[in-house]
């Protein structure tokens, strides 16, 4: 048994390399088409804690709201942002606000999840998760 299991231990193994995620919106004026072309998901709908409601949404190709509710203070913040990275498995929408920085993320294989953080000066002051 230790002669199998040291060949198989011996021979290289190939890691997934995980694809980053693209957008690229395309115009053409002529005949007012946009189109975007998104390797992502795009994730829509209402997102819930006990202190925040977060709702995300498309304005147009390429643009992205954020509707942020504070549900014990009822302040609000509604951005618009088209910069997205992290990978095809783990996407991550970033919404700027002066130089505060609202990184919404999640899981592909979970939708019903995202995991909100706020960076302040690329110092994190806040990470939470919110259901639908």
């Amino acid at each position: 048994m230790l002669i199998p299991l040291m060949i198989s231990l011996s021979q290289p193994v190939q890691l997934a390399q995980a694809e980053p995620c693209k957008m690229t919106v395309f115009f053409n004026s002529r005949i007012r088409y946009d189109d975007e072309i998104n390797n992502c998901p795009i994730l829509k709908g209402t997102f819930y804690n006990d202190d925040w409601k977060v709702e995300l949404s498309q304005w147009e190709p390429g643009l992205y709201v954020y509707r942020g509710t504070n549900r014990i203070t009822g302040d609000k913040i509604e951005l618009m942002s088209s910069q997205i990275a992290g990978t095809v498995d783990r996407p991550q929408y970033r919404f700027k606000n002066g130089e505060v920085v609202y990184a919404v993320s999640f899981q592909r294989s979970d939708p019903n999840t995202i995991r909100v953080e706020i960076f302040e000066n690329s110092t994190r002051i806040f990470n939470q998760l919110l259901n639908r």
